[in-house]
């Protein structure tokens, strides 16, 4: 055998060559210093390994590697340990795998390295990507540092031997982590309730060295628990976990973290108080005494600013944010920065707006969706606070969007209570009712809803009814409110006190109830996209979709105005059928402040007809229509369409985006996915979404084609190319994405002096092609 097996090589240095005594020598160096010079260790393991590569012993190469890897990291120099990761794989890849399970169980951890250096970079999509080829050397496949391949699972994970099986518990916490920030916790949570199940509550009959991932998969499914709002349930898991793990000494530290996340969420369950404060700056106290344990900080002085003003607790905050800055860990910085100014803002501090948009660019910037709608809420509360409800619609519309989008059930009530408040403030009373009747219907489609979670939205109801000034359907959501409550503990039943009731109740009507009026005054509304040139496929339908945004701080009524051969309506679609006389419909329809409405039109082929024209405008009431947006269409499978868009949202600031949709043929015996996207001249960012579910398909941060940069997200799909991968539906011969666009850097896009043209493109043949062309204007 070429190489030494890496238990023989470590257990007989004298016993080597002169050339190979230089690497060992280095190898043990370094650990004789570890625990007295962290960072010169870490130098003398990367010389090890360097020396190992030149000598051509994988064994020690890969020991020195993966020991200057975890060397790196306890330094908490996570980034740099990641780019040494690559390093260090690359190096690697010549040697042919030894043992019975290949390279799996060498490379699969310095492959996680990687993956953790690639995401404080702010590389989510990349991290994602490396964590899937991590997946790939844990199955015995040779992967390079740039590979990829499909996410782990959890049946097969099962199925492997106790040391291969400790990684993959390991990939499946990351695989959800990396899940949920890209905004689908929900994926994430049903990937460890899968994993969950397995273990059950006696995993620590597994091997000991299986028990630290899998008690970290267990932890990690409780604050997902509490993150998607079951917060009893994470309680229970969390205290479960605490009890049973109680003296063992698999965990390590994940125990105290595990502890200290529990104090916390029963700060927020029971009550901030003095006793929980001081248990949990003991935890972290201990947590601390054992190294240099990222957050602990931050998280206590959290709690302390639950309980009161602080300045100290104010100023813990701040010193974390520079910490992570220095550090370049941009996904913590971005965090502590978040509580940093949302605490400021609580405490009354005014001027922050630069900041909350400061603060979008940077979570943006790093793919993390997770943390953008309740950014948009923080805000928005700020901007209601502040007596700007206008301002704050149009960021909790978004906010709804993307909550719907990533399937967050329980925070919907919030969202929409919230958006009550602000149209109702901003004068638009019909706007106002329209969201409570969405609230409403919430309640009545989730009848199953948590009650830590009704119970607050039952008191929303009431305080909305109450400000509309109708006090019996106040008298009975506070009533069912209770009804809601009684397992409760006090302080999630806090808006329940009788004075809280009386004030509630004694908030009678603000405003007027009045329905949307045309008044003078009221912006000229523009149809989206401005034009549309379709290609259609020879005897078939073509589609697209038309919206109309209201951007004043009142609703607005009006009408669709329609024209096109053989023009019908049901609900919010027309159809229209080539050849056919020309039709004209007028469609009333009220646009809530901040609000918009959407069009579906579809235009079916006729034989002998190659091309045929259609109008749509929006009218406000008692004023003419605007201009007429054209959607012209052609059936001709050879030539490229094109849609002109109107970039007026973009300049009005970057929590505004411009929306279109592209409509994809899919070919012949796909299944896997079809892989698209947009190249801008200019940078935008570019967010793709499945039009049929909503969700989130890819992000391209700056719009220039390439998903693998920093706030980039990506899929792998059947082509192997990072893109925007669009599921096809099942039987399916057409698919439509839909994409947000947005100012690229937190600042509105100044107006361009000639148009702006993004390429539409698919992956094709080993090729990208040309499918359309957007113009923004």
């Amino acid at each position: 055998m070429r190489h030494l097996l890496l238990f023989a090589a470590l257990a007989c240095p004298l016993l080597c060559g002169a050339e190979e005594r230089n690497f060992i020598q280095e190898f043990y160096d370094a650990r004789k210093i570890e625990k007295r010079d962290p960072a010169g260790a870490a130098e003398g393991m990367k010389r090890s390994f360097r020396k190992a590569i030149t000598a051509g012993n994988a064994d020690y190469a890969t020991a020195a590697g993966s020991n200057a890897c975890e060397m790196i990291y306890a330094q908490r120099k996570v980034v740099e340990c990641g780019k040494f990761a690559r390093e260090v794989i690359d190096a690697l890849e010549s040697f042919e795998p030894d043992g019975p399970h290949g390279d799996a169980l060498r490379r699969t951890p310095i492959f996680g390295y990687l993956e953790r250096g690639l995401l404080m970079e702010g590389k989510t999509g990349e991290a994602w990507r490396a964590n899937r080829a991590a997946a790939e050397t844990l199955r015995g496949r040779k992967v390079a540092a740039d590979g990829d391949g499909a996410s782990i699972t959890v049946r097969e994970v099962i199925g492997m031997s106790p040391e291969l099986r400790s990684l993959g518990w390991r990939l499946i916490e990351r695989e959800a982590e990396l899940l949920d920030i890209a905004g689908r916790g929900v994926e994430a949570l049903a990937l460890l309730d899968e994993a969950a199940a397995f273990l059950g509550r006696d995993w620590r009959r597994l091997a000991p060295v299986e028990q630290f991932y899998a008690f970290k998969l267990l932890a990690a499914r409780a604050m997902i628990l509490d993150f998607l709002g079951y917060q009893r349930a994470a309680l229970e898991a969390e205290q479960e976990l605490v009890k049973i793990s109680a003296g063992n000494p698999h965990v390590g530290n994940s125990r105290l973290n595990l502890r200290l996340n529990l104090l916390r969420n029963l700060s927020q369950w029971e009550g901030p108080s003095e006793k929980i404060l001081a248990e949990a700056r003991a935890v972290g106290g201990e947590l601390k005494a054992l190294g240099d344990v990222p957050g602990v900080d931050r998280l206590l002085a959290k709690m302390e600013l639950d309980l009161r003003d602080s300045e100290e607790a104010l100023a813990a905050l701040r010193a974390d944010v520079q910490g992570n800055a220095d550090l370049g860990h941009w996904l913590f910085a971005v965090y502590a920065d978040r509580d940093y100014l949302v605490q400021r803002a609580r405490m009354g501090e005014d001027g922050l707006d630069a900041e909350f948009t400061g603060l979008l660019a940077k979570v943006r910037a790093q793919g993390n969706k997770r943390g953008e709608p309740n950014l948009y809420r923080e805000y928005a509360g700020y901007l209601l606070g502040r007596d700007r409800p206008a301002e704050a619609i149009p960021l909790l519309g978004e906010a709804l969007r993307l909550t719907r989008a990533f399937g967050w059930t329980l925070h919907e009530p919030a969202i929409l209570s919230a958006l009550f408040d602000a149209r109702l403030t901003s004068g638009d009373t019909a706007g106002a009712r329209a969201t409570l009747a969405e609230l409403e219907a919430f309640l009545r489609a989730h009848p199953d809803l948590p009650d830590s979670r009704r119970v607050p939205a039952e008191v929303s109801r009431a305080m909305a009814r109450a400000r509309l000034g109708e006090k019996e359907a106040a008298l009975a959501a506070l009533k069912l409110a209770r009804d809601f409550a009684k397992d409760l503990p006090d302080f999630q039943k806090r808006w329940l006190s009788p004075e809280a009731e009386k004030r509630i109740l004694e908030n009678g009507p603000e405003l007027p109830a009045t329905a949307p009026a045309a008044a003078d005054g009221l912006p000229l509304l523009r149809v989206q996209p401005l034009a549309v040139s379709s290609i259609a496929v020879p005897g078939e339908a073509a589609r697209t979709r038309f919206a109309v945004f209201n951007p004043a701080a009142a609703g607005i009524r009006g009408a669709w105005r329609i024209t096109g051969p053989g023009a019908t309506a049901a609900g919010d679609a027309v159809r229209f059928v080539a050849g056919k006389p020309a039709a004209s419909l007028s469609l009333a329809r009220s646009i809530a402040a901040g609000d918009e409405a959407e069009m579906l039109v579809s235009l079916d082929a006729a034989a002998g007809i190659d091309s045929s024209e259609i109008r749509i405008a929006w009218e406000n009431a008692g004023k003419s229509a605007g201009e007429a947006s054209l959607w012209d269409v052609k059936w001709d499978p050879a030539a490229t369409g094109s849609v002109v868009l109107d970039a007026s949202s973009l300049e009005a600031g970057p929590f505004r985006s411009v929306a279109l949709f592209h409509e994809l043929a899919v070919p012949a015996g796909e299944a896997a996915g079809i892989a698209f996207r947009l190249r801008s001249p200019q940078p935008l960012r570019v967010e793709y979404y499945d039009s049929r579910s909503k969700g989130l398909v890819a992000i391209d941060a700056n719009g220039n084609g390439d998903f693998t940069e920093p706030g980039d997200l990506h899929v792998r799909g059947p082509s192997g190319v990072a893109a925007a991968i669009l599921p096809v539906p099942p039987g399916g011969d057409r698919l439509t994405v839909e994409v947000h666009l947005f100012a690229a850097d937190g600042n509105p896009v100044a107006p361009a002096s000639a148009a702006l043209v993004l390429k539409a493109e698919i992956h094709r043949g080993g090729k990208w092609v040309l499918e359309a062309e957007d113009t923004l204007r």
